[in-house]
């Protein structure tokens, strides 16, 4: 029990210091590698610090993150949605089929307008990125990230989850997508998997939590 209250001190510090990148390598050890006589009741906790270090962690930290998470089915799905962008194909094909067997529905939320984000591609916006960012509600990272993808998958993802349909997909692709971008992508992709992987991309930043990880020694 010391040597788990000094481990969760020690990642508190990190937290305090925001040292993102060696907390998301850290907390990726622990939890893909539970110990034996781990407390479980440190587990919740411990994952929803991670889930606050990978929506903050740079790019090359997720993308260093995210194969090693293939396979595990243990992972909670939100999780496993963070990483999604930064994954490779097999993975991120991997966690579409969760979102799409996962039972129940998604939320249902307002659609994006489409409409707007047209506009704004079709007239040349100085920051097309912040109005596609606003327009479908994510942050301007996963925006970037999204508009970046040469696969068109993350995009097609993005759109469905929003309610955009096929044509406005296509018209973003080509105004502001990467060059010779596929645009059948949007037709390999499940409404439902997209609502449910949009939905985590767009929740608010998550708190440390530090109480309940304090209350779980």
């Amino acid at each position: 029990m010391v040597a788990a209250k000094e481990q969760l001190g020690h990642l508190l510090v990190l937290v305090a210091e925001r040292r993102w990148t060696q907390l998301s390598c850290e907390l990726a050890d622990l939890i893909l590698d539970w110990p034996e006589n781990g407390p479980e009741a440190m587990r919740g906790p411990m994952l929803a610090l991670f889930e606050t270090a990978l929506r903050e962690a740079d790019d090359q930290t997720q993308a260093a993150l995210a194969p090693r998470f293939s396979g595990r089915s243990d992972m909670p799905l939100k999780i496993m949605n963070l990483l999604y962008l930064a994954a490779p194909a097999p993975l991120r094909r991997e966690i579409l089929m969760r979102n799409e067997l996962e039972p129940g529905e998604p939320a249902t939320t307002t659609p994006a307008d489409g409409g707007l984000i047209l506009a704004a591609a079709r007239n040349g916006a100085r920051d097309f990125l912040s109005a596609f960012a606003m327009g479908t509600g994510v942050p301007r990272r996963i925006a970037q990230a999204v508009l970046s993808d040469a696969s068109g998958e993350a995009l097609a993802v993005l759109c469905s989850g929003r309610g955009l349909d096929r044509a406005t997909f296509s018209a973003i692709a080509l105004l502001k997508g990467p060059r010779d971008l596929p645009l059948a992508a949007f037709d390999s992709i499940a409404p439902k998997a997209a609502g449910r992987l949009v939905a985590d991309w767009r929740k608010p930043q998550a708190s440390p939590h530090h109480a309940h990880v304090v209350a779980a020694e």
